[in-house]
């Protein structure tokens, strides 16, 4: 009750604050009471347009994803993630256009889905994989990423996926979380280009050892980060004091439900992009995707492990996908962070994104010895049997 009575006039504190402000203040920011909750819509229709056998095995380690307009980065996408071990990949395609779709129907080990829900209604996707998970691989360890991204985790040089998730099995767990460290060249919007089939890495190899933020809140992941290079190029603006005011008592009531008694306030124009992901499960009955993968409900359990998705938003067509993303509106709250991208890159398209604290990867041990992954002894145990 004592906890609650302090919420309470925080909460009232908090909103004398902001409705200080006025139209004309260029911080002010408009209250709204929460909306109802709405009734759980039923799952989308999934339509499967190639024509290859599909028949998952009990112990296959299958790959998900969905697919708009990447030739550029799949080569070396299923290049990287069938060295892991993965030996069958489900593609959900959406609307392509450059060749994408094609490519992925020729594939000998990919499947090839459509899911007519407009993507602004799929949660950043994840509706969409839920329901090709729940259909086609149920039971089955999957590994849930982007084109854009490339799964790591300690020793996957010499420790293939298949036995990495034997390990988690051993253990109790039943997923294993992931921190997005974007990676980067010297220059956004250089001479340079990115051809595809190189190696994204080789590109993009630098990113940020040490500009992230550890956070807490409810559901699953309870941990997460936010920071690295899209945070420190793209969100270095400060936030208003009454914003600063806001932010800090959402951190504090958010890990115990109480958020819900501070008044409606969108403050994700200061929010840079949540870093946690949980790529890789057990797909167990009833499990969903929640935000693109940021979020799995219901909880589960991690392992004494966990990994990274190197991220590799800044090749030579960032500005465009910005571009279309702003336009169609098509992420979350109208695409709110690519309109801030949308900003920076208006004054200027082409920056230095190196900082003194840039690392060059090299091997899965640069981001353990940056804190970016963790393991346990027995982790680093098992990697070393035969």
């Amino acid at each position: 009750m004592e906890l609650l009575a302090r919420a309470a006039a925080r909460r009232s504190s908090a909103r004398d604050t902001l409705q200080e402000s006025t139209g004309t203040d260029q911080t002010a920011v408009t209250l709204s009471m929460p909306t109802p909750l709405r009734p759980k819509r039923p799952d989308p229709v999934v339509h499967r347009i190639d024509t290859r056998p599909l028949d998952i095995g009990a112990d296959e380690i299958v790959a998900v994803g969905k697919f708009r307009n990447e030739m550029l980065r799949l080569p070396d996408f299923l290049r990287h993630h069938r060295r892991l071990g993965i030996e069958r990949f489900l593609a959900i395609d959406d609307r392509s256009e450059d060749g994408t779709r094609e490519f992925l129907l020729d594939q000998p080990d990919i499947h090839v889905f459509e899911v007519r829900e407009p993507f602004a209604e799929s949660s950043g996707g994840a509706r969409w994989t839920s329901a090709v998970l729940d259909q086609f691989a149920p039971g089955r360890w999957v590994l849930m990423l982007d084109a854009d991204e490339l799964f790591v985790y300690p020793g996957y040089e010499t420790f293939d996926v298949r036995r990495l998730c034997r390990y988690l099995e051993s253990t109790g767990a039943d997923c294993m979380t992931a921190e997005m460290v974007d990676m980067y060249p010297r220059w956004l919007g250089g001479p340079e280009r990115y051809h595809a089939g190189e190696s994204l890495v080789a590109f993009c190899p630098n990113f940020d050892s040490d500009t992230y933020v550890k956070r807490r809140r409810r559901g699953f992941p309870t941990n997460y980060l936010v920071g690295g290079a899209r945070a420190r190029l793209f969100y270095d603006e400060p936030m208003p004091p009454k914003i600063a005011l806001y932010d800090a008592l959402v951190q504090l009531l958010e890990p115990y439900g109480l958020a819900r008694l501070l008044p409606v306030v969108n403050i994700t124009r200061w929010q840079p992009p949540l870093l946690t992901k949980v790529p890789l499960a057990r797909w167990l009955p009833g499990r969903r995707y929640i935000a693109a993968g940021h979020l799995m409900a219901p909880p589960g359990k991690p392992g004494d492990v966990t990994g990274v998705l190197l991220h590799f938003k800044f090749l030579h067509d960032f500005t465009e996908k910005v571009a279309i993303a702003v336009r169609e509106g098509n992420y979350y709250l109208g695409s709110v962070e690519y309109q801030r991208y949308a900003e920076r890159l208006a004054q200027n398209r082409s920056f230095e994104l190196i900082y003194p604290k840039s690392r060059i990867y090299q091997s899965s041990d640069d981001l353990v010895s940056c804190g970016l992954m963790r393991l346990s002894p027995a982790y680093e145990a098992a990697t070393r049997q035969p």
